[in-house]
């Protein structure tokens, strides 16, 4: 049975070989070819221009290291002022961004009278007032973005408290009496920012002629004024000025603000002291 198995086994045909299918053509059509095998591609090298080459630094391929003589960022500026037109062009209340400012505001003083010595004692003095003027910043009108220096011209005028005098003759003493004191003053003011802020804070240095009436003479004479102030933006301040006149000379310390913000505050003030009879 065994031999009958092996011999059917080795009669059997063989399956045949997988042939791979031609692709078929139509008649009248050219046949199509087989896809050929993919050429090897060499590696492209790009080479690098001397502009590129440049802008790679250090490690890490950072920028070019600024110059000593190139800062690597300029002072940005911030939101327009506070009143102002033209994004600080012009400036109602002055201010850290501000290139022309105007000036108005009140001021009120408290100090000291020195007559000379043969006039009288020294006598308490204050004085209220009103300034006006215009300052601008000269290099901001350049390519610099802030500048912390400033220049203007400024006018004011004060009314202050009377002179009391008192001169020995021969017989007894003369004593005379003024009700009150006028001056007008007219000054250069040099400005000094100290920082960017919104309402930063600035000294203010102010050198001028004062005109005003000597002691109880009533004849007004010219003299030298001078102010140092330190305010914060353009709404108040704190100063200490003199008047130097022939014979009479006013120290005062002070306060003073905007016009917008202490205006009706010292008109009720003027108000409250002409009906109290102290004006």
């Amino acid at each position: 049975m065994t031999s009958l198995l092996a011999s059917i086994l080795l009669l059997a045909p063989t399956p045949a070989e997988v042939v791979p299918a031609e692709p078929f053509s139509a008649p009248g059509e050219p046949a199509p070819s087989a896809p050929a095998a993919d050429a090897p591609t060499d590696d492209v090298v790009i080479a690098k221009t001397d502009q590129e080459e440049d802008g790679d630094y250090g490690p890490f391929f950072e920028a070019d290291a600024p110059s000593d003589t190139t800062f690597p960022s300029q002072g940005r500026k911030g939101k327009a002022p506070a009143l102002s037109v033209g994004n600080g062009a012009f400036c109602f209340v002055d201010g850290t961004n501000c290139k022309v400012s105007l000036l108005a505001d009140a001021t009120v003083a408290a100090g000291l009278r020195a007559p000379a010595s043969n006039k009288g004692p020294d006598m308490p003095y204050a004085h209220y007032g009103f300034r006006g003027g215009l300052v601008m910043r000269p290099l901001m009108f350049k390519r610099k973005p802030w500048h912390a220096w400033g220049v203007g011209v400024v006018g004011s005028w004060s009314m202050g408290t009377g002179a009391v005098t008192v001169e020995s003759t021969s017989e007894d003493l003369a004593k005379s009496e003024s009700d009150s004191t006028p001056a007008v003053r007219i000054a250069m003011v040099h400005q000094l920012w100290l920082s960017q802020r919104p309402h930063a804070a600035h000294i203010d240095f102010s050198i001028g002629g004062v005109r005003s009436p000597v002691l109880t003479s009533g004849v007004p004479l010219i003299g030298t004024h001078a102010e140092v102030a330190f305010g914060w933006g353009g709404w108040a301040s704190v100063y200490a000025s003199g008047d130097f006149l022939d014979q009479d000379t006013r120290i005062g310390f002070g306060v003073r603000a905007h016009g917008v913000a202490a205006g009706p505050l010292i008109a009720l003030a003027i108000l409250g002291a002409a009906l109290g009879g102290a004006l």
